[in-house]
């Protein structure tokens, strides 16, 4: 598949957008995790007030989608992820047999 094929790609742009927007959020997130001040928010885990904040950032548009879309997408994000770890084991396995004679 030629890359402006693969950029026409429902699939390709669903993962594209998944990883894209992943990475940035985790090294958003670590990384206001590591620059705050313990005493920021006492008696609180500093991660769950973060996540707490991009989720109020977040519920608009999630609102806007409805709870139905957003367990669906949330389902299909959580399918996506067990299909590659299951992939990536598999090929792991595979990589790690001894070969046939």
């Amino acid at each position: 598949m030629a890359v402006a094929e693969m950029r026409e790609d429902a699939a390709w742009g669903l993962v594209e957008e998944l990883l894209r927007t992943g990475l940035a959020l985790v090294d958003t997130i670590g990384a206001l995790i590591e620059e705050v001040p313990e005493d920021a928010f006492p008696g609180e885990d500093a991660g769950v007030v973060l996540v707490e904040m991009v989720v109020g950032t977040c519920r608009p548009a999630l609102e806007a989608a409805g709870q139905e879309d957003c367990r669906a997408a949330a389902g299909l994000i959580a399918s996506i992820g067990e299909s590659v770890f299951r992939d990536l084991r598999a090929a792991a396995s595979l990589a790690a047999a001894p070969e046939a004679a």
